[in-house]
This record gives C-alpha cells, sequence and structure tokens, in this order.
C-alpha cells in the first residue's frame, strides 16, 4: 500500500504510529539484544512488526543500565518494566521510543522525576504506575500526552484533584480508580441505602397497623370460639351429670334387687316392684346416654376451634412484636444510612 508524503506527515503529525508488516535486519538484532539483556521480545502480529518488550518475567536483575538496549528503538510499541529495579534515571533512556503506546511501570521505584521524561512519547496509549511514589505533581507531566487513554495509580499518594486536573488536559483519559467517579457512585449508593431503608421503615410502619386490625380480628375470633366451646363444653358436662346420676341410680335398683332375692322373706310384691324400678333405672341411663353422645363431637370440634383461634390470637400477637423489633432497627439504620449520606454529600 502506498501512502503519500502528505498523508504520512499528517500521520505523524498527529501520533499515529504506522506498523511495518515485516521485521527489519535492525529489529531482529534488538529482539537478540533484548533478549541477551534478559528479556522478551516479539511483534505484535503476523502483519504487524512492532514490538512487544517485556522485562518483567525476567531471571536476570533488571536495572536502569538494561534499558540501555532499546534507547531510541521506535519500533517498541509495548514495554513492561513491572517489578524490576528500574528507577527515574532509567526512564530517561525511554525519550526515543516514539512509536511506544503501552508503558508498564507498577512495583518500581519510579517517582515523579521519572514521569517527566514520559513527555517525550507522544502515542502513548496506556500507563500503569501502580504501588510506585507517584503524586499528584508527577500527573502534570502527562498533561500533553493526548494519546494517553488508560491510567492505573492504584497504591499510590495521587488524589481526586490531582486525577481531575490530568482528566481536564485529556478528557479521554480512563483513569483506574477514577476517585471521583468512585465517590459520586458510593454517595448515589449511600443516599439510595437511605432512602430504601426509610422507605422499609414506612412499610413496616403500615404492617403494624394491619398487624395491629389482625390482632383484634383473632382475639375476636379467638374470644368468640372460646365461648363456643365453653357452651358446649357446659352442655356435654350437664348431660353427662344426669348420665352419672342415672348410672348411680340404677346400680342402686339392681342392688335392691340382687339384695330381695338374697332374702327367702323378700315377700314377691316386693321383688317384682324393684325389678320394675330397675328395669325403668335402665331406660332412665339409655335416655342419658343417648343425650350425651350427639354432644360429645360438637364439644370436640369446638376446643378444636377454639384452640386454632388461640393459637392464631397468639401468632399474630407474637408477629407485631417481631414487627416492632423490626421496626426498631431500620428506624436507627435508617437514621444511620442517613448520617452517612449527608456526611458524604457534603464533603
Amino acid at each position: 500500500m502506498k501512502i503519500s508524503g502528505t498523508l504520512l506527515a499528517m500521520l505523524v503529525l498527529s501520533g499515529v504510529a504506522l506498523a511495518q508488516e515485516e521485521l527489519t535486519d535492525a529489529d531482529k538484532q534488538l529482539i537478540t539484544a533484548i533478549q541477551a539483556a534478559g528479556g522478551q521480545a516479539m511483534p505484535l502480529a503476523k502483519n504487524d512488526a512492532r514490538l512487544s518488550v517485556a522485562f518483567h518475567l525476567s531471571d536476570k536483575e533488571i536495572t536502569d543500565e538494561t534499558l540501555a538496549v532499546v534507547k531510541d528503538a521506535a519500533n517498541v510499541y509495548s514495554l513492561n518494566l513491572r517489578g524490576t529495579k528500574i528507577t527515574d534515571a532509567g526512564l530517561a533512556q525511554l525519550t526515543g521510543l516514539k512509536g511506544l503506546a503501552k508503558l508498564h511501570l507498577e512495583k518500581t521505584a519510579v517517582t515523579d522525576a521519572g514521569l517527566a521524561h514520559l513527555s517525550a512519547l507522544q502515542v502513548l496509549e496506556y500507563l500503569n504506575v501502580y504501588e510506585t511514589k507517584v503524586t499528584d505533581a508527577g500527573l502534570v507531566h502527562l498533561n500533553n500526552l493526548k494519546t494517553l487513554r488508560k491510567l492505573y495509580v492504584w497504591q499510590t499518594t495521587i488524589s481526586e484533584a490531582g486525577e481531575e486536573t490530568l482528566k481536564a488536559a485529556i478528557p479521554e483519559i480512563e483513569i483506574v480508580p477514577d476517585f471521583k467517579k468512585d465517590r459520586e457512585r458510593v454517595i448515589v449508593e449511600a443516599v439510595r441505602g437511605a432512602e430504601d431503608e426509610a422507605k422499609h421503615v414506612e412499610e413496616l410502619a403500615a404492617m403494624i397497623v394491619a398487624q395491629g386490625t389482625t390482632i383484634t380480628e383473632t382475639a375476636t375470633a379467638s374470644e368468640a370460639a372460646a365461648k363456643v366451646q365453653t357452651d358446649a363444653q357446659a352442655a356435654l358436662d350437664a348431660a353427662t351429670k344426669v348420665l352419672d346420676a342415672a348410672n348411680a341410680a340404677k346400680a342402686a335398683a339392681d342392688k335392691a334387687v340382687v339384695d330381695l332375692k338374697a332374702d327367702p322373706n323378700s315377700p314377691a310384691e316386693a321383688i317384682t316392684a324393684a325389678e320394675t324400678a330397675a328395669t325403668e333405672a335402665q331406660k332412665t341411663v339409655e335416655a342419658a346416654t343417648a343425650a350425651v353422645e350427639p354432644l360429645k363431637k360438637p364439644a370436640e370440634e369446638a376446643k378444636a376451634k377454639a384452640d386454632e383461634a388461640k393459637k392464631k390470637s397468639d401468632e399474630a400477637a407474637a408477629k407485631l412484636v417481631e414487627l416492632k423489633t423490626k421496626s426498631d432497627a431500620a428506624i436507627m439504620k435508617a437514621a444511620e444510612l442517613k448520617t452517612k449520606a449527608d456526611e458524604l454529600t457534603k464533603k
């Protein structure tokens, strides 16, 4: 593909790095030198000969002197120096890497002074300074890197103010973590949490009112069922008392017959009268028994219903206690969340 001189100049001026398709002899020599220094280097892709260079997995000690091997290597696209021994002085050797788009400096001794050397990297897109000594002052050196799109600043002393200054200079940049966005998200979550808990308090209050109605209804039903049971049991007790008396009378009549028959001097008329009385007593027992039997089942059913109604009434009362306990806890939590939300909003 042919590119006109004018277009080539525009691309270079705009900071776009053109990818060559094949490795040059110089690139091959560079790869060999990097490997000898303890690093790794390979083309980005089959048709992209730009180099991805990594020293973070080396079994050798990587220092500022090691970086001399990549000095002025314009074909280096990515450089990983994570966890190496490089310092600010070493970064001075990177100013000639005009095609460098990705740079890993995490867990190194780099400080604000080192970032000053990066201002020459006009196509840099990615920078990681995780767990370094970089501060807000160092970020100022990145203001002119208009291609920078992602910056990682975990475990540094960089503040929200420093991030916002850089974001003003490079609106398209994404900083991780983004303290302002994180703070705003925390505020939104805190406010939402306070609102949700306040709503929960209102819902519990409504449930308490409703439960009061339920308690009244179940208590009334329990009292009515208890009265029915009392009446049914009273009727059964009365009938049972009559039956007990009839059985006692029958037993006495039977005994009188036995006693009379046992006495040879008892008149026949007396025995007959006693037997007639015993027969009548039996009829009374049968009648009393017949009166008791129909009352047993209603009494049992009335007791079961009364017990069930009492259970529901007790459960309703216990539920009210539970709701009040939850309400008290929700009110306290809502107050705490509201205080937290107010404090965060004022910051």
